[in-house]
């Protein structure tokens, strides 16, 4: 199943997502290629503005026991009034996540972006722990959204990334229980601020300031029953529709299972938190040697997933 969060404008969508929990989102999900709105189908389950549905609704409508009847009638509903995906705006498949966690795991990614800081070696503590850093879990944006950048930044980048979202509860996870707490994964495009992340970077805090300011999330959460194989999917990106990055999941170090395991030790991951793979190998400009302008247009897609898409600016 694929489930998303939509809005009939862009003036409802913009107002939302300026809310601390937004909640005037419609919920959709993806029936052929029509997006069928389940919304008032959901409502008959629980109260949506719960604070444990409100902001991670697609989450909570893929695993929370509440909405079990809803999940066995989606794949049976007419498309009759269903819209097709250029006719809605879409928000980020979770719009308020509690957390969002961004891991490192691809080793073609950091082994080239430690030789440009000048080091030709990958720590080991990198291979034997799924490291990460918390990001801004409350500057999500989506499909169709303009990304802005911070004013004066002039390296202006996107890394090709999958998102994993959690479905229920957990704490001190196995992988098997790691995978049981899946709800689904999306498309992941973690906006970077080069010149900024390479001022703080030295502080040892973290990417900081350089990353923070947004991420934009692929408009559906695809549940793990629509992929056999997730480490065959493709992971692509492109700028003005010349393709940058072409690469695959299958090259990760670190399963996700293996993220939530390290994450959830002594802590709770709770339905609808992100957990981003980090960059795929080649998947960002500043690997290639070049950047994003303002203007520009930037696709990242993952086979399955879909396509996140955004016009880049910078703040004035």
């Amino acid at each position: 199943m694929k489930f998303c969060q939509f809005y009939r404008s862009e003036k409802d969508r913009a107002a939302d997502l300026q809310r601390r929990v937004p909640v005037d989102a419609r919920l959709g999900a993806l029936i052929g290629d029509r997006i069928v709105d389940i919304t008032d189908r959901a409502a008959q389950c629980a109260d949506l503005r719960d604070p444990q549905f409100a902001g991670v609704l697609t989450a909570a409508v893929a695993m929370a026991p509440e909405f079990e009847a809803l999940r066995g009638e989606v794949r049976t509903l007419s498309t009759d009034g269903g819209l097709m995906p250029e006719e809605v705006f879409f928000g980020p498949c979770v719009l308020r996540p509690s957390q969002f966690l961004d891991f490192y795991a691809f080793e073609q990614h950091v082994m080239t972006m430690r030789k440009k800081r000048g080091f030709d070696f990958i720590v080991p503590e990198w291979y034997e722990v799924p490291a990460y850093y918390n990001s801004n879990a409350t500057s999500l944006i989506g499909h169709g959204m303009t990304a802005i950048f911070p004013a004066g930044e002039d390296k202006l980048d996107y890394e090709c990334e999958m998102a994993c979202i959690i479905g229920r509860p957990i704490r001190n996870a196995t992988l098997e229980t790691a995978r049981s707490a899946i709800a689904g994964y999306a498309t992941l495009n973690d906006l970077s601020a080069r010149a900024r992340q390479t001022k703080v970077m030295p502080i040892n805090m973290g990417p900081s300031a350089g990353k923070d300011f947004g991420s934009a999330l692929g408009p559906y959460l695809v549940t793990p029953d629509e992929i056999p194989d997730l480490g065959a999917l493709g992971m692509r990106a492109f700028v003005n529709g010349e393709k940058w990055t072409d690469g695959r999941y299958g090259t990760v170090q670190h399963s996700f299972e293996a993220m939530i395991v390290f994450a959830s030790a002594s802590r709770w991951l709770y339905p609808g938190d992100l957990l981003g793979s980090g960059t795929v190998g080649g998947g960002c400009g500043a690997e290639l040697g070049k950047f994003l302008k303002p203007g520009d247009t930037v696709r990242v897609e993952i086979d399955t997933l879909g396509t996140v898409e955004n016009r880049v600016e910078r703040d004035r």
